[in-house]
């Protein structure tokens, strides 16, 4: 498998853990280029944040958290900086997005979903479209809520590393992310339908041209949707 360059565009700064932090690990593991863009400054996110706490420190207690995510990822964050909810189909928004999609001229793209929950992660989802001509890779909504994976990567080696990566944002979480993290990756691992996979992420490709074949873009190990697992009005 050629080196090459992965880019995440993901949202808020807590979201790359959470979407797609093990398959991030994983290229990283083997040796790929990866990037992390972070499209918004988490002022709206205080967490369980007192009161008093003003949103320009939260945005610095936000940045310092997604650093030491990305620190133990091994890359360092690139910020965009626009204020939460505040993401639109617009033209400033657009070039901030396009100057990083040119700046690092991925060959892989992950992002949200354009059916997801948040309205921040929808758009979001639509400008990396419009600015990527690598194919691109949605990861699942939240809690995988109308989203049907084309492909699976095992994560099984570095759901430890993950968990970590999400702890450290403690302005974020009540209670330690682990079980959750666990539970959702568990379930993408039992649709694989292989013994030896514990956890795992899952993806939907969206492609810009017929040629591209995923099993050149994603980590090794990743699995394409078994033809059996199929909803149950449709079987037999």
């Amino acid at each position: 498998m050629r080196k090459l360059k992965i880019a995440a565009f993901m949202p808020h700064p807590d979201d790359t853990e959470i979407l797609v932090g093990g398959t991030l690990l994983k290229y990283k593991a083997q040796g790929h280029d990866v990037h992390v863009v972070i499209a918004m400054d988490g002022r709206r996110g205080r967490g369980h944040l007192p009161d008093s706490v003003s949103w320009q420190e939260i945005v610095a207690i936000r940045h310092e958290e997604a650093r030491r995510a990305c620190a133990i990822l091994g890359v360092e964050p690139i910020f965009l900086d626009i204020e939460d909810h505040r993401l639109l189909d617009d033209r400033d928004c657009y070039e901030k997005v396009i100057a990083a999609m040119e700046c690092l001229n991925p060959d892989v793209v992950f992002t949200c979903a354009p059916n997801d929950y948040h309205n921040d992660h929808r758009c979001l989802s639509r400008l990396v479209l419009n600015s990527a001509w690598a194919p691109v890779f949605f990861a699942e909504t939240s809690c995988g809520v109308d989203f049907n994976p084309d492909f699976y990567v095992d994560i099984t080696e570095f759901i430890e590393t993950k968990i970590e990566m999400a702890r450290q944002h403690q302005s974020q979480f009540t209670e330690d992310p682990k079980e959750t993290i666990e539970i959702v990756n568990r379930f993408r691992a039992l649709q694989c339908r292989r013994k030896e996979i514990r956890y795992a992420e899952c993806f939907k490709l969206y492609k810009r041209f017929e040629w591209v074949k995923a099993y050149e873009l994603l980590p090794h190990d990743d699995y394409e949707l078994p033809e059996k697992i199929v909803p149950t009005t449709e079987r037999n």
